[in-house]
Order: structure tokens, then C-alpha cells, then sequence
């Protein structure tokens, strides 16, 4: 069976849809509305592979739910059913019939942003403070997965959502494709190549590659998104271009050419160490990337905390004020 694409103000159960945000080759990510709440919708294409992915996304991140709280650069999970809540030993995705057939899905805190592909298409050259925290945001998410044990493998920008905030111009990223994370152990049962975009596939899944893949893996991934930032244009470009061709030019090293060397010198030395074809030539972590990345551009900015008093305050504050106001007015009739 074939995915289908659900459509403004369709139901998954209790949840409607809003819109489509991303189409991946294992998952649909929508906007949608659950209990009167805006949330992120993932489902899963008809099939057991896809139902495993989605299950081992849910599982890892209530994993990062109970062992670190939240990453902002990671999808933050919700309890699958109306009136529940997370467990540590209970199924973290959903399930329902629709047109007789069994989905599975998963909810997300919602995200204001479209994907890096869709940032790019409309301005392919972003500025270039907003490039490396982009980058470093992204790193710190793959840390993250690191940490775990687990790997990416297919980093793109098709990978990740991108808002940019407006006032303070800062901008936040989701790593919301984790539907390919796997384990060093399961990389043989449960990734697949096929799942990945080929101009973002590492030399070391090309071929007859003797290479085991390994954290310098992601670090490739990473460099091929910040070298696209930073020229404009992907790495290996792939528009009219089978999987044999593309596969060719990465074998070769045939990218488009680094044209940031006179203006970033330091930042363009950095894309081009970690899409080096050699995995022992790249960064060793991704970590040790952000951290270059972070001596160049310093750390991220903090939000500017508004210095205005919250809601609630404001609230409280009027109210006393009126309170006052009225007992004043309440004494001067009395005593006239």
C-alpha cells in the first residue's frame, strides 16, 4: 500500500489535520490538532519497516524525556492518548484505523518552522552568523543521539525544521527525522541506505566500502549541511542526476567548488575537513565540530528576557489597582 497524504481538517481519531509540513521516505510530519492544541503529527507510511522506525524514534526520545528532561533541538514527545500521560515501560506511539487500514503515529510538542530545504529554496544564502548556529544546534542534537549509542546516518536538510525568531533573530532547529537512527549493533538489521537522500550519503555506504560506520559518519552529514549553507547550493548537486551519477561525484569528491575561502576562510576549512572522503580526516565528533564552529562564532546568543512583567503579574497588578481604586471611590461617596 502506498502512503496517502491526509489533508486540512481530516481526522487520525481524535487528532485533525491542519497541513503537511514534511514528506520523508519513511513518515509523513503534519500540523494538527489534538485537545485543542496545536502538536506536530508524525505518521508512519503503511509497512512494518516504517512501524519499526517510528517505534524506535518514540522510544529513544522517551529515553531522552526520562534521562535528560528535553533537548530544544529535539522533538519534545507527548503521551500518544488523550487524558495520558508518558510511561517508562509503556508504548510511546499511537495507533488507529483509518480507511481500513492500521497507522501508526506519533505526537510532538508543536514547532514553529518549515524545513532547512524549504529556508534554502527561498534564500539560498543565509547570513552567516545564522549558519553556524544553525550547525551547532544541529551538532548538539546529534551529541545527544551519541550519547545513547545510536546514529543518524542520514543528516540533510530535509532532516530539520528551522524557525527564526523575531526579535531576537536567533534561529531554533528540530531534528525531527529519527525515524533512521540506529544503533553501531542494529546497523545491519535496522538501517537501510534506501532511506536516505543519495547527494547525503556518506562515501563509507558506497560501493564496496570496507569502512565501518561510526560517529565521524554524522560528522560527514553535518559538513555537508554546513558546506550547502555556506555556498548556496548542495554539495553534490543532484537535480537531473541518477543514484549512480551522484554516488560518482562523492566517490570522486567532485562537489561544487568552496567559493568562502577568501571571506570565511576559517568556517569554509571547517565544511571542507568534515566532508573529507577519509573518515580518520574528518572531526572526530560531533562535539569537537561545534566546538570549532563556537570558537569562530562564540557561544550562541541567550534569548533577551523581556523585562516586562508576565501575564499573570499584569493580571494581578490591574486588578489590585482597580480594587483600590474602587474602595477609594466606595469612601469618598460614604463619606459625602
Amino acid at each position: 500500500m502506498s502512503p496517502s497524504i491526509l489533508e486540512f481538517g481530516e481526522w487520525l481519531g481524535d487528532i485533525e489535520i491542519v497541513r503537511p509540513i514534511v514528506i520523508l521516505r519513511s513518515a509523513v510530519l503534519y500540523e494538527a490538532i489534538h485537545q485543542k492544541q496545536r502538536v506536530l503529527l508524525k505518521v508512519a507510511h503503511p509497512g512494518p519497516e516504517h512501524k519499526e522506525r517510528l517505534k524506535r524514534e518514540t522510544e529513544f526520545l522517551r529515553e531522552v524525556y526520562f534521562s535528560f528532561g528535553s533537548n530544544p533541538n529535539l522533538p519534545k514527545l507527548l503521551p500518544p492518548e488523550a487524558f495520558s500521560s508518558l510511561k517508562r515501560n509503556a508504548d510511546a506511539h499511537g495507533k488507529t484505523m483509518l480507511r481500513g487500514h492500521l497507522l501508526y503515529y506519533a505526537l510532538f510538542e508543536y514547532f514553529e518552522g518549515e524545513s532547512l530545504r524549504d529556508v534554502l529554496t527561498k534564500n539560498s544564502q543565509l547570513w552567516l552568523r545564522h549558519v553556524g548556529w544553525i550547525v551547532m544546534r544541529l551538532a548538539n542534537a546529534v551529541a545527544t543521539l551519541h550519547s545513547k549509542g545510536l546514529f543518524h546516518y542520514g543528516l540533510s536538510p530535509e532532516s530539520l525544521l528551522v524557525h527564526f525568531d523575531e526579535k531576537s533573530n536567533l534561529p531554533h532547529i528540530l531534528l525531527f527525522d529519527l525515524g533512521i537512527v540506529t544503533s553501531a549493533n542494529g546497523l545491519s538489521t535496522d538501517w537501510y541506505k534506501d532511506f536516505v537522500f543519495p547527494a547525503y550519503l556518506a562515501p563509507e555506504f558506497i560501493g564496496a566500502s570496507t569502512i565501518r560506520p561510526n560517529y565521524r559518519t554524522d560528522v560527514y552529514g553535518l559538513g555537508l549541511i554546513l558546506y550547502e549553507l555556506l555556498v548556496g547550493e548542495p554539495t553534490y548537486p543532484f537535480q537531473l542526476r541518477n543514484d549512480t551519477e551522484i554516488f560518482r561525484l562523492i566517490q570522486n569528491s567532485d562537489r561544487v567548488q568552496m567559493n568562502r575561502i577568501e571571506d570565511v576562510k576559517a568556517v569554509a576549512e571547517i565544511a571542507l575537513k568534515a566532508v573529507q572522503i577519509q573518515p580518520d580526516r574528518r572531526q572526530e565528533s560531533a562535539q569537537v565540530l561545534s566546538r570549532e564552529l563556537q570558537h569562530f562564532f562564540g557561544a550562541i546568543p541567550k534569548e533577551k528576557e523581556s523585562r516586562l512583567p508576565a501575564l499573570n503579574t499584569t493580571m494581578l497588578i490591574l486588578a489590585a489597582s482597580l480594587a483600590a481604586t474602587l474602595l477609594v471611590l466606595i469612601t469618598i461617596i460614604v463619606l459625602t
